[in-house]
């Protein structure tokens, strides 16, 4: 019982990479790029949100048809998905000190020197929490989210399994509570936010609308469908509009009612693309969407780009600073990022996920 493909959705991914992209370019030549690039971490916050939709429709719709969720496939598809690049991008960083020297290139001063035993269990996140710090090779900086995402599918395919479906949404007010008593707790210990707890609540928010179409078929769908075109681009349009006003936003209202906000709007945002039939989609043949399917990979690739430019930039004084060179910069570092996760896509991780259909 393979899991429904929605159109658009590679798309969103795109989108939600990009802001993540933008966030880690050193870029200072232009005044407006620096603002808009602020609050990358709201790419990662829409990134929670479809994951939570995708992976909760995929395990209610099979304990719905089903009565039961077959755990073990439901791990092995996870596993096949995330963990060969994620060992692989492991297996570079730990190589990146061997390379670094081969290319006569210096290694990063910056960051903590990581934990090899606490990353090969998706425990890396951790260590940054309790160092307050970053890593210091790439590209382990960005591995953090992707620690959470594991600690997400673990607890949410435990909790389907025992839980009954119809019992599901008590689950969804305890953990939208959990999150946000959490957040309070590390934003006034100082603590870093870099874990599942303080986290939960946005898979949460993309599990609602999951839910609604699995147990009332067709009347979410034709709700959304009633919208007006115009409706549904103005809704977009508003939710944009509070991602790049963020940085204008308090930090007190940021930090604690702007996750609520993000939560909530971008699961209306993935809501409104529901719909097969529907007059407000991006095609999968766009170029958005096609690159998106590789969001996985220029996450993790972007991060490794980025350093290795800089290197080369500041070798042959090309300063980031200047309008010609940082657009250069950006160029080079997005295409790069792409054709690797393209490479790495078709001839690596293609492989391992041609498996998963003996798993459904």
């Amino acid at each position: 019982m393979k899991a429904r493909y929605f159109e658009t959705f590679d798309a969103l991914r795109f989108f939600a990479y990009l802001k993540v992209f933008l966030l880690h370019l050193p870029i200072t030549a232009f005044p407006l790029f620096s603002f808009l690039r602020s609050n990358g971490g709201t790419g990662v916050i829409f990134f929670f949100v479809l994951s939570g939709f995708l992976i909760s429709y995929i395990v209610f719709q099979e304990k719905e048809k089903t009565g039961k969720l077959n755990l073990p496939h439901f791990f092995i598809r996870r596993i096949l998905r995330i963990c060969p690049l994620y060992y692989l991008m492991l297996l570079f960083a730990y190589c990146t000190p061997y390379i670094l020297e081969l290319l006569h290139l210096p290694s990063s001063s910056e960051g903590y020197e990581p934990n090899w035993l606490l990353y090969s269990l998706f425990l890396g996140n951790y260590q940054s929490i309790c160092l307050d710090m970053t890593p210091n090779v790439a590209p382990l900086g960005v591995m953090w989210s992707l620690c959470i995402e594991e600690h997400f599918y673990l607890l949410w395919g435990v909790l389907v399994y025992f839980v009954k479906l119809n019992n599901m949404p008590y689950f969804f007010a305890g953990g939208i509570i959990v999150a946000n008593v959490a957040r309070i707790i590390f934003f006034q210990a100082g603590v870093n936010t870099a874990e599942i707890l303080t986290n939960l609540d946005f898979f949460i928010y993309g599990a609602i609308p999951a839910y609604l179409i699995v147990k009332f078929p067709g009347k979410l769908e034709n709700s959304v469908l009633s919208f007006s075109k115009k409706a549904k681009i103005l809704y977009t349009l508003l939710v944009v509009g509070i991602v790049v006003a963020l940085p204008l936003i308090p930090d007190f209202v940021k930090d604690l009612l702007m996750p609520i906000v993000l939560g909530i709007a971008f699961a209306g945002l993935i809501t409104l693309f529901i719909p097969e039939k529907s007059n407000f989609y991006i095609s999968d043949k766009n170029g958005l969407s096609v690159m998106g399917r590789y969001t996985y990979g220029t996450y993790l690739f972007h991060s490794i780009w980025i350093s290795f430019f800089v290197h080369i930039f500041s070798g042959l004084q090309l300063f980031l600073d200047i309008g010609i060179y940082a657009i250069m910069f950006i160029c080079i570092v997005f295409f790069c990022t792409l054709g690797s996760a393209w490479f790495s896509y078709h001839f690596f991780e293609t492989q391992f996920l041609r498996l998963k259909k003996n798993f459904y």
